[in-house]
This record gives C-alpha cells, sequence and structure tokens, in this order.
C-alpha cells in the first residue's frame, strides 16, 4: 500500500561514497585454467605452480574463486604440464573467457584491491577489516593517562567504497597497572586490549589467575617454551612472573574453527574510556571535539583520503595501483537524491506540538500536558535516606512533584505519599524497611503500585540502585523510580517534570502520541514487535521481546525469557504470547504483525532467515493464519554518512531517509534513515532491509512508520536513531541481563503481576 506523495519531501544530499571508474579503453579480463584431465585441485595447483609464468604474461593478476583476473589481455596460452603420476600428461592451458564490466565479478576485483590498498598504506595501523589508524596523529591526554588515534574506515561497496572518520581511544596504562588497582578481574572480561609489541588487537575472555608468564607453551614451530622466555627472545622484553595471563579466542582465518591464545597484561594497553573519565563532563566535552567532527571536517577527511587511495602505490614498485588495473575513484563524493519524511505532530493533552515548526523546543514543550495519564488513585510510596542530604531533597522532591503534578493534570497518586527513612546505605537495611511495609500494606489491605526511592550515590553508580529495582520486580511487584539526591541541586523543576514522563509511562499511562502514521496500520490491528537478547561472556543469557497493544502504537506487553537467545523456539513462544495478549486488549488477533530486529550485518542476515524467520512464520500459522508478517532488520554500525548539500555541508533534517539504487545494494528493499537531530557532531544513519513482506509494494509505508516510531520512546524528548519499540527490548534485556546473578535466592526477573500491568517498568 503505497504512501501518498504528501507524505515526502524531495532533497538533495551529500555523502561519503565513492565511486570507482574504468578509464576510458581500459577493461578488466577473466581467464580460467583448462586442463586435459580437470579438477579444482589441479586448477590450483597449476596456478602455484605457474604463478611466476602468469605474473610475467599477465604483468599483474588476483586469482578468485579459481577465476583470474588481469588488465592485461592475452590469447590463450599453454602454461605446461603438471607432475601426475597419470599416463596421459595433464596440461594446465590459461584460456580467456570474458571482460568483465560490473556485477558480482567486477565487486570482487574491487574488494581485492580495496584490501590491497590498505595494505599498502604507510605508517598506518590496520585495526580488523576495514579501520586504518595513523598512531602518529595521536591526542594525548596525559592528565587522565589515554589517547586518541585518528583514522578511516573504508568499507568497500559495489560500485566503490564508503570512506569515513575513525577513532581509537587507547589507555597509557597497561592492564597489569589496572588490575594492580581495581584487584577486579572479572570487570576485565569482552574488553578490548592491544598488545604494545606489534599492535594487534584482542578481546579478554577471561583472566586466568591461575596461570603466569612462567607457564609452557607450544610456539607455531612446534616447540615448547615459557611466555616469559619467549618475549625475551622474540622482541628482546623482560617480564615480571609475578601476573596472571590473559585468555583470548581467535578465529581461524577460512575455517569455522577457534583457537585460544594466552597474552601478558603487562605487554597489553587498554582501550576505551575509564569510568573516571566518562564522568568528567570537561574532558568528555574535550574528546567530543575530536571524535565528533562536523560535517564539513568529515568530507574533508574522505575526500582526502580518495586522493591518497588514488597516488596509492604497489608493494615493491613505483607503480601506481589503480592505474594497473585501469581504474580511478573519484576523489569528489557522490551527491544522491533523497527524501524526508514530514513528521506530523505531537499529540499531547488538549493541544498537539507541530514537530515542523522552526520554534521546537521539545524539552519544555512535553514538559507541559500528557496525552493519557492514569486515572485510578494510586498509593505510592516515597523512600530516603535519613541524613540532612536526604531530607532536603525529599523536601524538594515533593514540593517540585507536587507543582508538576497539578501542572500535567496528573492526578494518578493519592495526594500524600507513605514516606519512609532508610537508616543505613546497605542492601541488607533497605530489604528489611520495605519488607516491613510491604507487611504492614497488608494488614490495612493497601496494595502499594508505585515506589520512588530517592537515594545518595553518583550517576549510573548509585551503591542501592540494584537492591531498591530488586525488591520492586520480586517483592512488591511494583513499578519504581529511583532518584538520585544530587541530580536534584540544579534544574530541579525541569528534572522532575521528566521524572512524571518516566512515572506515567511507568504506570500504563502515555505521556505522547504521533498523528499521521500510515493509513494500512491505522485501518488494520498492527502490532509492532521487537526483540533483543542479553549475551555476555560469563553471565546468563536474557530474551526480551516488547509488542505494542494499541492503535497508537504507545502501549506494550514486555516478555523477558531467563535462559534464552534467538534459536530454538524462544521467539515463536514470545510471538504466541504477545498476539494472545494483543488479542485480550481489541478482542481481535493482530491483522499486521510487524517485527524489527536490531544489530544485523549482512553476514548475520541468513541466520536471521534460517532461525528466526520460521519461528515467527510457525507461530503465526498456529495462532491466527490471516494475520501478515513483515521483518525488518536494522543496523545501526554503518560506515555511511549523509549531509545537507550546499556551500557549508552540515546535518541533514530529521526524517530523511536515502534509497537510492545507486547506493542501497542487496536483494531486499533498504533504506538509510537519519531520524535523530544532532546538534553536535555528524548524524549517524541506520540502515533498514525488509527482509520478508506478506504484503506487496509496503516499502514507503514502513519508511514513514520507522520514522514516526522514533518519536515514542519516553526517556527522551525528541526523535532517537531507532524505532521505540527496539529501543524498549534494548532496555528491557539489559536492565534484567546486566544485573541478573545466578547466587540471588530470588533471581532478578518481573513477578508475573508485574508483567501484565503492561508497563514499561524498566525504562
Amino acid at each position: 500500500m503505497q504512501q501518498q506523495d504528501q507524505q515526502f519531501k524531495t532533497v538533495k544530499v551529500k555523502s561519503n561514497f565513492h565511486q570507482f571508474q574504468l578509464l576510458p579503453n581500459r577493461q578488466i579480463h577473466r581467464y580460467k585454467i583448462e586442463l586435459t584431465i580437470y579438477s579444482d585441485i589441479n586448477a590450483q595447483k597449476a596456478i602455484t605452480t605457474y604463478r611466476q609464468k602468469l605474473t610475467e604474461s599477465l604483468n599483474t593478476f588476483y586469482c578468485i574463486n579459481l577465476n583470474i583476473y588481469s588488465p592485461t589481455k592475452i590469447a590463450t596460452q599453454v602454461l605446461g604440464g603438471l607432475n601426475d603420476v597419470d599416463e596421459i600428461q595433464n596440461v594446465a592451458t590459461l584460456k580467456f573467457v570474458e571482460s568483465v564490466e560490473g556485477g558480482i565479478k567486477l565487486q570482487q576485483i574491487l574488494a581485492r584491491i580495496v584490501k590491497q590498498i590498505m595494505s599498502t598504506q604507510q605508517g598506518m595501523v590496520q585495526i580488523g577489516r576495514d579501520k586504518l589508524f595513523w598512531p602518529k596523529k595521536s591526542h594525548s591526554f596525559h592528565d587522565h593517562k589515554f589517547e586518541i588515534w585518528e583514522g578511516v574506515q573504508i568499507v568497500q561497496k559495489q560500485f566503490g567504497v564508503v570512506i569515513d572518520c575513525a577513532y581509537k581511544i587507547l589507555r597509557q596504562n597497561t592492564l597489569l597497572d589496572d588490575l594492580s588497582i581495581t584487584k577486579e578481574v572479572d570487570r576485565y572480561d569482552g574488553m578490548i586490549v592491544m598488545t604494545k609489541y606489534n599492535q594487534k588487537f584482542y578481546r579478554v575472555d577471561l583472566i586466568e589467575t591461575g596461570m603466569s608468564p612462567k607457564d609452557i607453551f607450544i610456539t607455531e614451530n612446534g616447540e615448547q617454551t615459557t611466555f616469559k622466555e619467549y618475549y625475551k627472545q622474540r622482541y628482546n622484553l623482560k617480564l615480571n612472573e609475578k601476573q596472571p595471563l590473559i585468555k583470548t579466542t581467535l578465529k581461524i582465518k577460512g575455517k569455522q574453527e577457534e583457537k585460544v591464545i594466552y597474552l601478558v597484561p603487562e605487554l597489553c594497553q587498554l582501550t576505551g574510556l575509564s569510568d573516571n573519565v566518562k564522568s568528567n563532563f570537561s574532558v568528555m566535552r574535550e574528546v567530543a571535539k575530536i571524535t565528533k567532527p562536523n560535517a564539513y571536517d568529515r568530507i574533508d577527511q574522505s575526500e582526502k583520503f580518495a586522493k591518497q587511495i588514488n597516488s596509492t602505490v604497489k608493494k615493491g614498485s613505483n607503480t601506481n595501483l589503480l592505474d594497473t588495473w585501469g581504474l580511478k575513484l573519484n576523489s569528489v563524493s557522490m551527491n544522491v537524491e533523497a527524501k524526508t519524511v514530514r513528521p506530523g505532530s505531537l499529540i499531547m493533552g488538549n493541544e498537539n506540538i507541530d514537530l515542523s515548526s522552526s520554534n521546537l523546543n521539545l524539552d519544555q514543550q512535553t514538559q507541559k500536558k500528557m496525552y493519557q495519564v492514569p486515572e485510578q488513585k494510586l498509593v505510592w510510596v516515597l523512600i530516603h535516606y535519613y541524613k540532612e542530604k536526604g531530607q532536603e531533597a525529599k523536601k524538594l522532591l515533593l514540593e517540585n512533584m507536587k507543582q508538576a503534578i497539578s501542572e500535567y493534570q496528573f492526578y494518578g497518586f493519592y495526594s500524600q505519599p507513605i514516606i519512609r527513612q532508610l537508616q543505613e546505605e546497605r542492601d541488607k537495611a533497605l530489604l528489611q524497611l520495605c519488607d516491613d511495609l510491604y507487611k504492614e500494606s497488608e494488614q490495612k489491605q493497601q496494595k502499594i503500585e508505585f515506589i520512588i526511592f530517592l537515594l545518595p550515590g553518583q550517576k549510573k553508580n548509585s551503591r542501592l540502585y540494584r537492591c531498591a529495582k530488586f525488591i520492586s520486580l520480586q517483592k512488591i511487584g511494583c513499578p519504581s523510580q529511583v532518584v538520585l539526591e544530587d541530580t536534584l541541586t540544579k534544574n530541579t523543576r525541569s528534572i522532575v517534570n521528566k521524572i512524571m514522563v518516566q512515572i506515567c509511562a511507568k504506570l500504563g499511562g502515555v505521556p505522547w502520541a504521533i498523528d499521521k502514521l500510515p493509513k494500512l496500520f491505522q485501518q488494520q490491528h498492527t502490532m509492532i514487535c521487537a526483540a533483543e537478547c542479553y549475551d555476555r561472556l560469563h553471565q546468563t543469557k536474557h530474551l526480551a521481546f516488547c509488542s505494542t497493544v494499541d492503535k497508537n502504537m504507545t502501549k506494550y506487553h514486555s516478555q523477558i525469557q531467563k535462559g534464552a537467545d534467538y534459536k530454538g523456539d524462544n521467539l515463536k513462544k514470545s510471538l504466541i504470547k504477545a498476539m494472545e495478549v494483543y488479542k485480550e486488549k481489541n478482542t481481535v488477533f493482530p491483522q499486521i504483525i510487524i517485527i524489527y530486529r536490531d544489530g544485523v550485518s549482512d553476514g548475520q542476515i541468513p541466520v536471521v532467515l534460517g532461525d528466526e524467520f520460521p519461528q515467527y512464520d510457525q507461530a503465526i500459522k498456529q495462532i491466527n493464519p490471516q494475520s501478515k508478517l513483515v521483518l525488518v532488520i536494522c543496523n545501526k554500525r554503518v560506515a555511511g554518512k549523509f549531509y545537507q548539500a550546499g556551500h557549508r555541508p552540515d546535518n541533514p533534517a530529521s526524517g530523511t531517509i536515502v534509497d537510492s539504487k545507486e547506493i542501497c545494494e542487496g536483494q531486499q528493499p533498504n533504506f538509510y534513515l537519519i531520524s535523530q537531530m544532532t546538534r553536535q557532531g555528524t548524524s549517524q544513519p541506520t540502515l533498514y532491509k525488509i527482509l520478508h513482506s506478506d504484503i506487496p509494494n509496503i516499502e514507503n509505508d514502513i519508511k514513514v512508520l520507522t520514522y514516526k516510531l522514533c518519536w515514542l520512546y519516553y526517556n527522551f524528548a525528541g526523535p532517537i536513531k531507532i524505532p521505540a519499540p527496539v529501543r524498549y527490548a534494548h532496555c528491557l534485556c539489559e536492565f534484567i541481563g546486566s544485573r541478573y546473578q545466578r547466587t540471588d535466592k530470588d533471581p532478578f526477573i518481573p513477578v508475573e503481576e508485574l508483567v501484565k500491568k503492561g508497563v514499561l517498568f524498566y525504562i
């Protein structure tokens, strides 16, 4: 069902996509090896045996899947015989097949050329498959013991390459330095380290405290030696014997196998920023100046490196690599046609907010009225710390909440909360206090519906946060809000207003909705779903599944499965439950089911289609075969960037969609969407692909819907980078998964009563 053109406005954008072009009168040619007795093994043997002869005849060539490609055209040539034991002489011949002008064969050649270009960049360190860094262009923060390397990311596409800025943060202390301070071996699981002696990067699986540099291992040559002796002999490095080893797993190239290797903490630099630096506003502002360049600087870097690629010479010669192949990379990045979705309006209480207004200030405008607030009076509790600071914070919170409740007309609470003081900043004290409170409420037959914990501590680091949430999830079974005392010291009224927005969503209200959703999804019962898996090393897996239950796509049923991932029938169970809950709320099953799946790269698409899609298909066939399924994947980690075209490039408007066939590859309909409003640095687009649709011609409706959903996340006033259901699924699995501990007597999982309330208890 195509949307009307009024939903879109056509615009031009500049990109960081650069096209390769074959020079006039130049071609790339494909050859095959012919044999008297052909087999792939013998063909590969012939290429290896006659490599020197091939180089002399063709000057340069690539062998890809037993095809030989070269910019040089020659006639059929007999290479010679293979040393076979058979009586018949197996003669190898190089035969011209065709000239390559485009398609998958040219893409393979370009991929090989890009790989060769990356390996020839002098003074640069390659990290991963597609990033190069200049260690000499580092920005040092000596006082905070870290540095930032500048670099580029080069991603090969069917038409050429995407070139973007890249940055790597390296701490100047080693893992051993850090370990000697923290004494916490578990905190390094999953971190990335760089080996100082050869500048390679590895993920930490485990700190092996039972091992040391005195341990013996077998080298690649099959010799036995200790780690201490190996590093002394190979790198002339003397190691401290009193340190553990780092266990890391490497994938063996071209195989499904993995191998375990051990690294020495003393020789490994940590990457990324420490928690102390992240909490330092002034340092983070300086970091942002480097790592978040504006559009003009990004384009400048992209075009400068494109020129550098054009001047790349082959290793061991002065020959220009691209000239040899008759290619040129356009140093000026591509301009492409795009379109913007008209955002419409946010629907508040008695007034709407025009999102296309030039005077838009959502932080203020969303703090006046809410779309739908809880109607019934609910019993709520305020728990605060007994010290003077806690008393002051309590007074500030209650005064400002009273004003906010009046302005929002949020009368879902009884006017006065049940107030309790916490005497000790300990989990045991908080558990005992809430246990007594719960017993008291049962005696009075007065059910607690919401708790505000006003606690001491720093942002994201409150000592009692996990315990408070555990109490509300498991012990009492109600939503809760943790407020830190320090957050109320500045801009108190504005902060309390934002807290009230969260409280509304946690109690089943709707802070705001959005208008002009695609008619197709308004005329038919439509359920939007998103799945996310928490999968961290040495931690319990959790599968989160969030699904809408209302016409405005603002209310959710949220499920969490302990020990589950995307495999088996976990997604099938989740979708069946979501469909049943939708019917409970609406008396009918959803006619259209749209499922968003985040974090899927091109390489993972076969897994999604092979393991996940069949589960959804089976669920629908089992519950309601008439339901139509649409499966959309999103990928936030894309190198592509887009800018408003003009004399001084800038970030494109929120709602910009790029779906030009020039740059959107693949069989599935796909598009880039820039949904967020970026005021610093450069907007990061998200790439969406419609993997499956039971409804034909749905692409434009999905584009509009996807953008509209980005406005409906109630932890932020404005559009976010991904649709709200995707973000909620991520929040739920992180909220539970990161705090779940196997040792808990009662697991960190919401009780069924809380799940049934259908509220966003985890935001």
